[in-house]
């Protein structure tokens, strides 16, 4: 991939995710005890991208006392191969009436943003935060 198109990727990717998340300034609270399972076209996961791949997102429930957080894996949707397994823990799972997808603590930090654009979904992992 050409750096023009890995830019243009980045910068499209966050364009949608940021305005699907701030349409109407909604406020969603975070959804617990729920396992989410999407196909994704297009991922950059600590900057690498990857084509056709399964995200799982498992939120903990809010009363399990040694489980916290949201745990994110990632498959090859052919080979069924992980390509990354985290546990962000503190972190809560925020569904919007859009569709999109976050994974983070609260207003301070993004960890992944998962998106529909054009009928596909587009996700983006960054442990440290997305900014």
């Amino acid at each position: 991939m050409t750096a023009y198109r890995y830019f243009l990727f980045l910068l499209l990717f966050t364009i949608s995710a940021v305005s699907h998340a701030d349409d109407k300034g909604e406020r969603v609270g975070p959804t617990y005890d729920v396992t989410l399972d999407r196909p994704v076209l297009r991922a950059l996961i600590e900057g690498e991208p990857y084509f056709n791949v399964t995200v799982e997102l498992d939120a903990a429930g809010h009363t399990e006392i040694l489980t916290t957080g949201v745990k994110v894996t990632v498959k090859d949707s052919q080979t069924g191969k992980k390509i990354y397994k985290k546990r962000f823990s503190k972190s809560y799972l925020y569904a919007f009436s859009n569709g999109t997808i976050l994974v983070g603590k609260g207003n301070a930090l993004t960890q992944v943003i998962l998106t529909k654009s054009d009928g596909v979904w587009l996700m983006e992992i960054r442990e440290k935060g997305i900014y």
